[in-house]
């Protein structure tokens, strides 16, 4: 019976070694992202990047100025002001005169039968035009 169990977990461990040896080679054969170029900027998707904002305004700027650093060449940033009571609306709005990729859409009631932030995304949603759709939060700060 020694036998039996010897042979067999020699059987499992013969598996479990080749299967691992497999998967050393096969991820030393992985190309590297740095050994490709960067896609032409023609060719690259347009890319809408969504969110919501209320009462949003102390941590707003700072996440707004990340988000316009961002270098992709066929970017847009929609942001919904959902009903803001601070200064949300006015932050969006200085930031759009300045920045032509930035879009606001301000929303001053709810429909019934929604709720705010799922309505407020709905409405991003339907002012974009990108072909890939990022949704983030409106207090997110992006590393360039």
């Amino acid at each position: 019976m020694h036998l039996f169990g010897l042979v067999l977990f020699g059987f499992i461990a013969f598996f479990w070694l080749t299967h691992g040896l497999r998967v050393a080679y096969g991820a030393i054969r992985l190309p590297w992202i740095k050994d490709f170029a960067p896609a032409p900027d023609t060719d690259c998707p347009r890319i809408s990047v969504l969110f919501a904002a209320r009462d949003e305004e102390e941590k707003l700027p700072a996440a707004l100025a990340t988000l316009m650093e961002i270098d992709y060449p066929d970017l847009e940033v929609i942001a919904v002001d959902d009903r803001s009571q601070d200064a949300t609306g006015r932050i969006l709005d200085e930031f759009a005169a300045a920045h032509p990729r930035l879009r606001v859409v301000h929303i001053t009631q709810l429909p019934s039968g929604w709720l705010g932030k799922p309505h407020a995304l709905q409405k991003a949603y339907e002012a974009s035009t990108g072909d890939w759709l990022l949704f983030t939060d409106a207090r997110c700060a992006f590393q360039t």
